[in-house]
């Protein structure tokens, strides 16, 4: 009877400290996500503070209309839209891990505002407002992507030039949505520090932390089958990027210390279409635009002057 309960015990105990790691890695409750104007004193955003809070303050002065769209699995996803032209290209941008569509959208609002291109700037699932308490590292997040640009097709009519434009997770995940098949004005895609697929960010993120990388992937994958219902093998942007034949603008800090540069040379020799990459000298990860704006408008106004 002593061994049965001991075995009980220990496997509550495991099960307990599984979820336990899921939640930690995956979920993201409302009552987690900060404030747009509580701007992390981290390495990747203290330098920046003020122009973000500025940048900050301009949205929010700069009128906007809150839209939202259903997701393929039932949660409700929200976004801003900022008309400044009528009938001017649209860019839709995705965040990324635990991001906001403020810190993360910073050099995509600056542009837009000041080239007069209309601008979507989206809360991912478990982010901002919309609903979800999942993040899924891009595989559940193409959908999401597809969608949006679905959305904006239908709103503004087939003739309306969209760019899909996403830093970090968002990066990725408008890559992969790319596989999904997206509307026909879409006509390129911005991918600012964007990983080569959700396994390989994660076993990273072990590896950088000086833990064994394939048991505790294992486990992770495990756990986000078990508890989150999704596969973390099931998406893969150098492959979605393979099938690209639309242009594509990549973009990567020199100092990344989140998603290394060798992850967007990787994609950037996996893709066949027409293609530009963009090295910003100095910056760490999704800082790129904060490190050296003028280089990061020069090389997006570019691309998307040349592309509708």
């Amino acid at each position: 009877m002593k061994v049965l309960v001991t075995a009980v015990f220990l496997l509550l105990l495991i099960s307990v400290s599984m979820y336990g790691l899921y939640r930690v890695v995956f979920c993201h409750p409302l009552r987690r996500r900060p404030d747009v104007r509580c701007i992390p004193d981290s390495n990747l955003y203290r330098a920046y503070k003020d122009r973000m809070l500025e940048c900050l303050e301009d949205m929010e002065k700069t009128p906007c209309e809150e839209v939202s769209i259903l997701s393929m699995d039932g949660l409700r996803l929200y976004g801003k839209l900022y008309q400044m032209k009528k009938g001017a290209p649209l860019l839709i941008s995705f965040h990324g891990f635990h991001g906001t569509y403020a810190w993360d959208g910073y050099g995509f609002f600056k542009l837009c505002k000041k080239n007069g291109f209309n601008i979507l700037m989206v809360d991912e699932r478990a982010h901002g407002k919309s609903e979800g308490n999942v993040i899924t590292f891009g595989v559940m997040e193409r959908y999401d992507c597809k969608l949006w640009a679905e959305y904006a097709r239908k709103r503004f009519g087939k003739d309306t030039d969209i760019f899909l434009a996403g830093v970090s997770m968002g990066a990725a995940s408008v890559m992969m949505s790319y596989e999904l098949g997206l509307p026909g004005n879409v006509k390129a895609i911005i991918e600012d520090c964007g990983y080569s697929e959700p396994a390989a960010i994660i076993k990273e993120t072990i590896r950088a932390m000086k833990l064994p990388v394939k048991p505790l992937y294992q486990l992770l994958k495990f756990c986000a089958r078990f508890f989150g219902h999704f596969d973390l093998e099931a998406a893969d942007a150098v492959r979605a990027v393979r099938q690209l034949t639309i242009p594509i603008l990549f973009i990567h800090g020199a100092k990344d210390s989140v998603v290394p540069p060798s992850m967007g040379a990787e994609l950037y020799e996996a893709c066949k279409a027409k293609k530009e990459y963009v090295l910003i000298a100095g910056a760490d990860h999704a800082n790129s635009a904060m490190t050296d704006y003028e280089t990061y408008e020069k090389a997006v106004l570019r691309f998307i002057v040349q592309n509708f």
